[in-house]
């Protein structure tokens, strides 16, 4: 079966820069085919996905982007029960988690980033009868994981609450509050010591923006920032940009347009909005249409990002679009196709998931369903060559072997950094959720970091990671100056 889908993945028309997607997994996705990728540091990729073998189970592997080498085999991390309700997963410290819904109880595993061995087997975190399925979360510069469920009184409510992993339990509640008036479609995202939310309120179903401190603390009180009445579908993609405002795009039906992406933006410290409804992909039939399965991905400037998504009818139908957008909103690479399944209908392609390298370059996985012979859906892997672009120069030079110290550690001012070398180096400062947030630049083997990010803010306390092209780690705790 699998000789079969790969022959079919490779008479798929590719388009510029982009690879030749292959299947990834030996078992289907048949039942939700909901899958999340996750990338480390040295450029390894870890898939979890709803559907091993062919079943609602929840997977786990790890494999390499040349070819997809297997580094880790595909291996069941949920119970032998069904769990076809998969949540995004979230990468804190060492360990990729995953949290699933069995019909009401919520459970999450862990995995190590390192090896792909198991760090928390399939645990039981609570009992709830819950309206929407996902478990939101996103890490702080602690190790906690900040996170939106739905629960309570017919699982309507939204709780906002801070959890810190446990090898025991799964994890330990900080603390919990009630988002009053919210429902549904809830998405966070934790940035230095701000942690923004969307969420949907009860009252006309729009979107509000509310933002708490890492402690919980309101610190902007909840508003709607929409100002429009529209359908949003569920589920907008939140991203920071360089300044540290907060983007959210969402599909929205449009009475002039139809289905199309649109963008706000957000003041990050003050919430005050400063972009309102900025139309970034407008559908252009019967050659590109918008579906409902889309990612964000922000480039290594913070100021682009990519927008790739499932086409959906028409023609557009089992194509896979991108483009690049400014933190603004305006179009700096138009859409263009990456992967055009349309003339092997039928097919059915759904549910990307992707991210982006520190170089720029793109990687996808998607769910490919070969319906005619019924083979099944599998996810399928492919990637983009940022240089192809042509933005500006880009060079992928052989990673150099430099092994470095620090000065100190832990660290409340500044940390030097020396290298074994003289070669010009750029070390890269990693949070706990695997971002980028700062570099170092070493010249004649020697560098200087004075623990702040892109902007020249001081980063929150925490332990961060200075890692090299190579791979080389040095882990880092930073102290309150």
């Amino acid at each position: 079966m699998i000789s079969l889908l790969l022959l079919s993945c490779f008479s798929v028309t590719v388009g510029p820069g982009w690879s030749e997607p292959f299947v990834v997994t030996d078992s289907a996705n048949t039942t939700r085919r909901i899958q999340y990728l996750y990338q480390d540091e040295i450029g390894r990729n870890h898939l979890i996905w709803a559907g091993f073998n062919d079943e609602s189970r929840i997977a786990y592997k790890m494999f390499s982007t040349d070819g997809g080498t297997e580094l880790y085999p595909e291996i069941m991390i949920s119970r032998d029960v069904s769990s076809p309700y998969l949540s995004p997963i979230v990468r804190t410290g060492d360990s990729l988690y995953a949290f699933w819904r069995e019909v009401n109880p919520v459970y999450s595993a862990a995995r190590s980033l390192s090896d792909g061995s198991e760090v928390l087997l399939a645990t039981h975190l609570f009992t709830n009868s819950t309206w929407m399925p996902e478990i939101r979360s996103s890490p702080d510069s602690l190790g906690r994981m900040h996170v939106l469920f739905n629960g309570g009184y017919e699982g309507a409510e939204v709780f906002y609450a801070a959890w810190s992993p446990s090898p025991d339990s799964g994890f330990t509640t900080e603390y919990e509050w009630l988002i009053e008036g919210a429902e549904e479609d809830c998405v966070i995202l934790v940035d230095r010591g701000r942690v923004h939310a969307v969420v949907k309120n009860k009252l006309d179903h729009h979107h509000m923006y509310v933002q708490y401190d890492i402690e919980g603390n309101i610190v902007v009180p909840m508003y709607d920032f929409t100002l429009n009445d529209y359908y949003w579908c569920r589920s907008p993609e939140l991203e920071i940009d360089s300044e540290g405002n907060l983007l959210v795009i969402a599909r929205v039906d449009d009475p002039g347009l139809g289905y199309t992406y649109v963008l706000w933006k957000l003041q990050g410290e003050s919430g005050e909005l400063l972009i309102d409804y900025k139309t970034i992909v407008v559908p252009e039939p019967p050659e590109m249409d918008t579906g409902v399965d889309f990612i964000v991905s922000p480039l290594p400037d913070l100021n682009l990002f990519y927008l790739c998504w499932c086409g959906y009818g028409y023609s557009a139908e089992n194509r896979i679009f991108y483009k690049v957008f400014d933190s603004d909103g305006n179009t700096v690479v138009g859409w263009q196709i990456a992967y055009d399944y349309s003339d092997e209908e039928p097919e059915d392609i759904q549910n990307i998931s992707g991210v982006v390298d520190y170089e720029g370059n793109q990687y996808i996985v998607f769910s490919q369903g070969e319906t005619q012979p019924y083979l099944g859906a599998y996810p399928t892997f492919g990637w983009f060559d940022y240089s192809t672009l042509g933005i500006e120069d880009s060079t992928s030079d052989i990673p150099i072997e430099v092994e470095f110290t620090v000065s100190q550690n832990p660290v409340t001012g500044s940390v030097t950094v020396f290298a074994r070398s003289n070669t010009p180096l750029n070390l890269r400062v990693i949070d706990l959720a695997g971002r980028q947030v700062s570099s170092i630049s070493v010249s004649e083997g020697v560098g200087t970091w004075n623990g702040t990010d892109f902007s020249g803010e001081r980063l929150p306390a925490g332990v961060y990671s200075i890692v090299g092209d190579s791979g080389i780690l040095q882990r880092i705790t930073l102290l309150n100056q």
